[in-house]
């Protein structure tokens, strides 16, 4: 398997070596990111319509938890078939599709009126927005040293933290209007303009993917860091997106709180969020990536079980901190996650830790909480979310990412 990490393809459109300074792959990288904000509003404007969705269709809390599982099962299947896409056109192609049809499934979602046809909207949906993260991670690194992927990450990583901020204030701008099917029509005219934009011109290269062969995917799964990756980003994003998914009942049925004032509350509390992934990706560049993910790993659980634990006293500053450290993991776990096979073959292991990662995180888990919910221990269900995230740190004491690729 060492054969990974300096071997190179035969395609032509392989991701050339010669490295550029990072300011030179700026405007790129800020594209990509704009990109990014789009698809995960696309994926995450559900979180805070859940309340108006229950009401207008009487579903208890566990099958208003599953409709992210459905978004989860077919951003699954989108991220595993993105290689298929990348080998044949390329990741900049690539990304452009992902863009346009995502956003003709959103306004497909707008006209559906029964539960049975938003579920499979939104297997479309998911599906949809999969395409991008595989390619787009990968045209991140474009020309770029391995010092500079922290740095690189940090900007793609700002569009969740922006992302959590605008969802729930969108939601209560459009709610006063209309319903919630109102909400979405500007996530899908963003998409649908960013994308056209992005197909212009290639901003990060023309270049192609490895495809999801049994060969390439065994070869990726013969490294114990590739497992112990997708572990670390199972419970980074079921910490992040996963727990976020489901505060808004959590405030709602366990702290009494109205809708607007929860929505607002989560927004708030994303603001500090902001500048955790610039400073993940210096301390990145100055320590090195592992040391940071085990820190904020290990502070990520404890503030996600206190939150399970906390009177309304405390709510808002562990609501603060612990979506700051949640979203600071993912500039350092990328660049881990991009040194451990070779730069053809990245788009390969992001296309598997990723999709079992949300599948996991941000779908299965929120139905859990929902469960815990729905039994009446609504807390229990974030303590342990917290302690099992915790519990990921010791997965780090035995992942090397290595520089020999470059």
């Amino acid at each position: 398997m060492d054969g990974l990490l300096t071997r190179t393809s035969d395609h032509s459109g392989d991701p050339p070596q010669t490295k550029e300074p990072f300011k030179k792959r700026l405007p790129g990288i800020l594209m990509l990111a704009g990109i990014f904000f789009f698809n995960f509003l696309a994926r995450f404007i559900w979180g805070p319509l859940l309340p108006n969705i229950e009401a207008d269709t009487g579903i208890r809390h566990t099958e208003a938890g599953s409709l992210f599982l459905m978004i989860n099962i077919g951003y699954f299947a989108g991220l595993l078939l993105s290689g298929h896409l990348s080998c044949r056109l390329n990741h900049h192609k690539t990304v452009v599709v992902s863009c346009i049809s995502c956003a003709l499934a959103l306004l497909a979602a707008m006209a559906v009126s029964s539960i049975p046809a938003l579920r499979v909207i939104l297997l479309v949906v998911g599906a949809t927005a999969g395409l991008y993260l595989p390619s787009g991670l990968v045209s991140m690194t474009y020309r770029l040293a391995p010092r500079d992927f922290g740095k690189a990450f940090a900007f793609h990583e700002i569009s969740p933290s922006l992302g959590f901020i605008v969802a729930p204030l969108l939601a209560e701008l459009l709610l006063v209007y209309g319903s919630w099917r109102g909400v979405l029509w500007p996530v899908a005219a963003g998409l649908l303009v960013i994308g056209l934009l992005y197909a212009r011109r290639p901003w990060t290269g023309d270049f192609k993917g490895q495809p999801p062969t049994v060969g390439n995917m065994r070869s990726v799964a013969g490294r114990s860091a590739f497992w112990l990756m997708l572990v670390l980003f199972i419970f980074g994003i079921g910490s992040n997106v996963g727990v976020y998914s489901m505060l808004p009942l959590y405030l709602q049925v366990q702290f009494s709180m109205d809708q607007t004032a929860g929505n607002v509350i989560l927004s708030a509390s994303r603001i500090a969020a902001m500048a955790s992934p610039f400073a993940a990706g210096w301390l990145t560049v100055r320590y090195g990536p592992r040391p940071v993910v085990a820190v904020i790993v290990l502070l990520t659980g404890i503030t996600t079980a206190l939150l399970g634990m906390a009177d309304a006293r405390w709510l808002w500053i562990l609501l603060f901190v612990q979506s700051l450290l949640a979203t600071a993991f993912f500039p350092a776990g990328y660049a881990i996650v991009m040194r451990i096979v070779a730069p053809d073959y990245r788009n390969l292991i992001v296309a598997m830790i990723m999709p079992v990662a949300m599948l996991i995180g941000s779908g299965a888990l929120p139905t859990v909480i929902g469960k815990f919910a729905d039994a009446g221990w609504f807390r229990a269900g974030f303590v342990l979310t917290g302690l099992l995230t915790l519990g990921t740190t010791v997965c780090l004491l035995f992942v090397k990412p290595t520089d020999e690729n470059e």
